[in-house]
């Protein structure tokens, strides 16, 4: 059913929905959020010919407005479900609980075959982030088992492992990281033969880096306004990863006493190694972190450096973070279909230091890589660089000058 709901009682019902909700279990975060959700989901609606709320209104914003604005996809899902939930409450639809299956865990039958697997890479000293995504695709694959009615590893044949890998969400994880548990399976006496040799090969498109020339983000970083705490925010985050190309998970996990003004530097353990990383500050970039914090005035030396400043509060996610570098990027620069996460300014970063000769031994260690060889698919992009390794085209001669001058090919 439709409704209509005057601008003026809206904030009313906004609060019986969330206190309704409240009823069914939504923490205190989610509540915040859904609030600024839907305010911003009548901001846009009202700045058409919206006297009021109506459902009608609610789903044309959600399918022409909302797809356009530049908010990550993240962002849009939680708009889109606090537009819904608002929705149904209005209309008196009945709350339809969501059992999502965990995705998270192993079917229960293979919990001790995970254990064991988990147990056996961290013997090996592998890195928790190596392992973390390991994990990941070896759930997936016993959930596959479950659903094809396997219930114990000595069962699982090729064909099994064909059809785990026709329905895998990503082919190109999948061919990756399932034989190394398929060979564990069978190291550890689990199947009787190695499965490993059933997966497929997958070769993924080589795609080069992205790149923005040093004018562009030096454009991009002038362009925002700093006059508030979100704008002085942006733009310490945006210069840190301009600087010092950090990793995205890097960035919002910094706390306030990884910083140290005192004697101008920061450090932090990598997420993806597990190495120390030292920078020193640089003066632009401790300025403009001391002008945020005055404004911001996080609690403690353990708040996250860089937070949320509209409900719900807290620590910046990864998708907030990549919201902010795309919409800094796309207010200022032509993209040109370039990608405008905070990856593509790491990229633009290693690919500047490595045009202006800096060694690749340095740019590894500024980038935190333990691999030369992801430091070296850089240098694929200099194409200056490139010319002076072309040879000369040999010219043409024989049959092959006759065909050029209009001859036939004999």
């Amino acid at each position: 059913m439709n409704f209509f709901i005057p601008e003026q009682q809206l904030e009313c019902k906004m609060t019986e929905a969330l206190a309704a909700f409240k009823e069914k279990g939504y923490s205190e975060t989610t509540l915040k959020g859904y609030r600024s959700f839907l305010r911003k989901a009548w901001l846009f609606m009202k700045s058409g010919e919206n006297s009021g709320y109506t459902k009608d209104a609610s789903e044309a914003f959600l399918a022409t407005v909302l797809p356009e604005l530049s908010l990550s996809e993240s962002y849009k899902r939680h708009v889109r479900t606090a537009v819904r939930r608002f929705n149904d409450y209005l209309s008196g639809t009945p709350y339809a609980y969501s059992c999502p299956k965990n995705s998270s865990e192993p079917p229960e039958v293979f919990r001790g075959v995970l254990e064991g697997y988990l147990a056996s890479m961290e013997d090996r000293g592998l890195k928790p982030a190596t392992i973390k995504v390991r994990r990941i695709f070896a759930i997936q694959f016993l959930r596959s088992m479950e659903e094809q009615g396997i219930d114990h590893t000595e069962e699982i044949t090729m064909a099994h492992v064909g059809a785990a890998f026709l329905s895998a969400g990503s082919p190109e994880g999948f061919c990756e990281k399932t034989p190394c548990f398929l060979r564990y399976l069978h190291h550890s006496g689990k199947t009787r033969t190695d499965l490993s040799k059933a997966v497929p090969s997958f070769r993924a498109e080589i795609k080069l880096p992205v790149i923005y020339k040093k004018e562009e983000l030096l454009q991009m970083l002038n362009s925002i306004d700093c006059v508030n705490t979100s704008g002085k925010r942006d733009y310490a985050i945006m210069l840190m990863l301009t600087a010092y190309g950090i990793r995205a998970t890097d960035l919002i996990n910094l706390k306030v006493a990884n910083v140290d003004f005192q004697r101008s530097h920061f450090s932090f353990v990598q997420s993806k190694t597990g190495n120390e990383y030292h920078a020193d500050l640089l003066p632009t970039v401790r300025e403009a972190l001391l002008s945020y914090l005055a404004a911001a005035k996080p609690d403690s030396p353990h708040s996250p450096l860089f937070q949320k400043h509209s409900a719900p509060y807290g620590a910046l996610t990864r998708s907030a973070l990549w919201s902010i570098a795309d919409s800094k990027l796309k207010q200022t620069i032509h993209t040109d279909g370039r990608k405008r996460g905070p990856h593509a300014i790491r990229s633009s970063m290693a690919s500047g230091l490595i045009a202006d000769d800096v060694p690749y031994a340095v740019v590894q260690r500024v980038l935190g890589h333990t691999d030369p060889n992801a430091t070296k698919r850089y240098a694929s992009i200099d194409i200056e660089k490139l010319r002076k390794c072309a040879l000369e085209c040999p010219e043409a001669t024989g049959r092959f000058t006759s065909y050029l001058e209009g001859g036939a090919w004999k």
